[in-house]
């Protein structure tokens, strides 16, 4: 990944970065929810910011050789929740587990995918992945995280965004580690 430079984005972007640099004191503020992935993959994904049309958050462990959905946002269920999640995130999660893509995400498990496939294009199993939850044509973004995790991004976009957008994603992600 490269470095982020402030001062070379436009003022749409400028203004995602403000309230996405919010995110991890929001985390750190709201620890002890259990579930809060859901909340900052629902504050990624949201129009206002990455405007994802469906994304699952997964952690991949090749030690243990598991594959594990964490958490799913489907822009289609965000009528299920209030307006400001952030102003009640016990309630937030409470109203989502239950939400079919969410359910779906979370009740996913699997060998893991470092551990099977060496090889660093692992399109093709993404690709299967996506379309066993109902993605059509995915993208994918991975990153490394502690303890021989890796965080893996499946996702699709509501609309082609720039790839300015998406190397700012690449930058936010590991924020999910932090729940």
């Amino acid at each position: 990944m490269s470095d982020i430079t402030l001062h070379a984005l436009d003022s749409d972007e400028g203004l995602l970065v403000a309230k996405l640099l919010s995110l991890p004191h929001r985390i750190l503020s709201n620890h002890e929810v259990h579930g809060l992935e859901q909340l900052v993959l629902h504050d990624l994904g949201h129009g206002h910011n990455f405007n994802l049309g469906k994304a699952g958050y997964f952690i991949d462990n090749p030690d243990f050789d598991c594959f594990k959905g964490v958490a799913g946002y489907d822009d289609g269920e965000c009528s299920l929740h209030q307006q400001d999640p952030w102003a009640s995130p016990q309630a937030f999660v409470e109203s989502m587990s239950n939400a079919p893509f969410q359910k779906k995400i979370a009740g996913l498990a699997q060998r893991s995918v470092a551990g099977q496939h060496k090889t660093a294009d692992d399109a093709g199993i993404f690709k299967t992945l996506g379309a066993t939850i109902g993605m059509k044509d995915p993208s994918v973004i991975t990153w490394k995280m502690k303890h021989g995790n890796n965080g893996v991004l499946l996702f699709e976009s509501s609309h082609a965004g720039s790839a300015r957008k998406q190397e700012l994603l690449q930058h936010f992600l590991p924020l999910l580690g932090l729940c």
